[in-house]
């Protein structure tokens, strides 16, 4: 199976908020996005490395990891061009959830 296919999904705001409803007296969600301000483009590829590439690299064996990075960081650098003062910027989503359970008899 493709390592794409075999992550699991994440769920949309509307997603958690159904799962979260039915079990929980409130639900507080707010989504932001910080903004990582780095050295280069490959900074960016380093982030990813220890994070989404994870599953992908693990597959390939050095020669094609190296291959495939050389390609992702070209990409990367078309994605993220330098701003003033050779800075890239980063978009970091993030969803926060706050939820309180509803407590019935047997708990």
């Amino acid at each position: 199976m493709p390592v794409a296919k075999a992550r699991r999904r994440i769920g949309m705001i509307e997603d958690y908020y159904g799962w979260l409803a039915t079990c929980c007296r409130s639900v507080d969600l707010w989504h932001t996005t910080y903004v990582h301000l780095l050295s280069s483009a490959s900074q960016i590829v380093d982030w990813m490395m220890g994070s989404a590439l994870r599953p992908f690299l693990a597959r390939l064996d050095h020669e094609e990891r190296r291959r495939f990075l050389e390609k992702y960081e070209a990409q990367i650098i078309t994605a993220y061009p330098p701003q003033i003062g050779g800075k890239v910027l980063l978009n970091f989503p993030t969803l926060f959830i706050v939820a309180q359970r509803t407590f019935g008899q047997n708990d």
